[in-house]
């Protein structure tokens, strides 16, 4: 009988790289943190930003680092130290902003200290967590009643990629969210495809009858500035309006 031991060990030695790396980042305070900011469609002036990580190169882009974490079981780890970093640098920004922070619900439910950390600093400036699960959540009730408690203290709940495959009706109904984050794959050339617009006006009415506001991600040409504007979107966000920069940039 053949053995599988050598059929797992490339798997085994994947793992074992991707830890490191991942325990690497983390030791040093974190991935690093760029700002992109969150404009207002009616006059366009900055309502906030979004803190997104910057990985070293050779890991894979952004969502394939924290995928590994997930994998080594680093994902509540390495979710922390981005969080951390983000609302430290963040301090430096116009305290009137809101700042949104990419969180896993996995990680809310796992680091009691971290939410003390985020209605903390919610005192401070106006908050946004961002929900990043694109699958199921594992214990719905759960994650209600952590994003409960956040709501009480000043934090408001944003769902990303609304409009992809991952980000479903579900997460919509469930958490109830003050910002609906409209995916940029519906933005993006919006204008020629009908398919696009109409979704888009169905994610805003949405918003519309949950008093909550959307966000249309992926704004990168004129074209989608001027099909964002024209079916009445709230804030805007993409390389049209401005560029992730460190915040040594944008102060």
């Amino acid at each position: 009988m053949s053995s599988t031991r050598g059929a797992s060990t490339p798997l085994h030695s994947t793992l074992l790289r991707a830890r490191r790396r991942v325990e690497a980042v983390i030791a040093s305070g974190g991935p690093n943190v760029v700002f992109q900011p969150i404009v207002r469609a009616c006059d366009g002036s900055v309502e906030g930003y979004e803190a997104l990580s910057r990985f070293p190169a050779g890991g894979g882009d952004t969502a394939a680092w924290f995928a590994d974490a997930a994998h080594c079981g680093l994902g509540p780890a390495l979710d922390r130290s981005a969080a951390v970093r983000a609302l430290d640098e963040s301090a430096r920004l116009p305290c009137d902003s809101f700042v949104a922070v990419n969180l896993s619900a996995a990680t809310l439910l796992v680091d009691t200290p971290l939410i003390e950390l985020l209605l903390d600093a919610a005192r401070r400036r106006p908050l946004v967590v961002e929900i990043t699960e694109h699958a199921a959540l594992a214990d719905e009730d759960a994650v209600v009643a952590v994003l409960g408690d956040l709501r009480r203290g000043g934090v408001a709940v944003a769902v990303d990629d609304v409009g992809s495959a991952y980000a479903g009706m579900r997460h919509l109904v469930l958490l109830e969210p003050e910002i609906v984050k409209l995916d940029a794959f519906v933005v993006h050339e919006m204008r020629a495809n009908r398919a696009k617009l109409a979704l888009a006006e169905l994610v805003l009415e949405f918003a519309r009858k949950t008093d909550a506001r959307c966000v249309f991600e992926g704004v990168e040409t004129d074209d989608d500035l001027e099909a964002a504007m024209s079916v009445g979107a709230d804030l805007l966000q993409g390389y049209r309006i401005g560029r992730p920069a460190a915040v040594d940039l944008l102060v």
